[in-house]
C-alpha cells in the first residue's frame, strides 16, 4: 500500500503543478492581450487627436 499511496500523492502533485502553470500562462496571455489592446487604442486615439 505504502507504493501507492507514494504513487497518488506524485500524481496529484503533477496535477496540481500542471494546474498551476496553466493557469499562469493562462493569466499572463489575457494580461498580454490586455496591454496590447490598451496600447494599441492608445496608439489609435493619439492619431486621431493629431488628425483633429
Amino acid at each position: 500500500m505504502g507504493g501507492w499511496s507514494c504513487l497518488i500523492y506524485i500524481w496529484y502533485t503533477l496535477l496540481y503543478v500542471n494546474a498551476v502553470v496553466f493557469l499562469f500562462l493562462f493569466i499572463r496571455e489575457l494580461f498580454y492581450d490586455y496591454i496590447r489592446v490598451s496600447v494599441f487604442w492608445g496608439c489609435v486615439l493619439k492619431a486621431h487627436e493629431e488628425e483633429v
